[in-house]
């Protein structure tokens, strides 16, 4: 697959290129969008047709934008936005990734994990980790917690900053407005083994 184009922002959503904001924004994260390996999440399913690189560019957008208003650092809403779901593995195998570089994306989806060693309970701290390895020089103490603890509720932690409190709302935001309908939600649910429900509803 020709994942890779130099022309980045043919691959963004118009909505983000024609705001009158994109060229504040473009300048912050246009490094991380050039990035072999952030370019590498076109081929990562996200949720309902929506790949992990459309999913963070709104994500690291919109973050951007709502940044603004609460007089947040923007820099820092920008990147942790875009490399929230910098994570090693995909989740959603596709023929694609199967086929490209012997599969090494969907190697860990082979193996049968216990809930809590799942993608939804796990992909926030590989992404913290994974952000340093591949762009060391954006290491900061915001930028991390805002990864790493963007899944709360569901991690129980809550982020320390207001960055990351912003970047935790704009992504549950954009999640569910990328689903293609409420009648999803139910099925998702139903998913879920007994074992989730006994130790999460053992007292009601």
């Amino acid at each position: 697959m020709n994942y890779y184009s130099e022309d980045i922002i043919s691959a963004i959503d118009p909505c983000v290129v024609l705001h009158p904001l994109f060229e504040d924004w473009y300048e912050i994260v246009e490094k991380v969008l050039l990035n072999d390996e952030f370019q590498r999440r076109k081929m990562f399913m996200h949720h309902h047709e929506m790949t992990v690189w459309d999913h963070s560019i709104l994500v690291s957008f919109n973050s951007f934008l709502v940044g603004r208003y609460f007089n947040a650092d923007l820099k820092v809403c920008a990147l942790a936005g875009l490399l929230h779901d910098f994570y090693s593995q995909a989740w959603i195998s596709t023929p694609e990734l199967e086929e490209f570089e012997n599969g090494r994306y969907v190697q860990l989806m082979k193996i049968k994990k216990p809930l809590f060693k799942r993608h939804g309970f796990t992909h926030a701290k590989d992404a913290s980790i994974n952000y340093v390895k591949y762009f060391p020089e954006l290491e900061n103490k915001k930028i991390t917690n805002s990864i790493k603890r963007h899944m709360f509720p569901l991690n129980i932690i809550p982020p320390r900053y207001k960055e990351g409190v912003i970047i935790t709302a704009i992504d549950k935001w954009n999640s569910v407005h990328e689903l293609p309908s409420i009648t999803v939600v139910p099925k998702m649910v139903q998913n879920l083994p007994n074992k989730a429900f006994n130790y999460f509803f053992r007292k009601i």
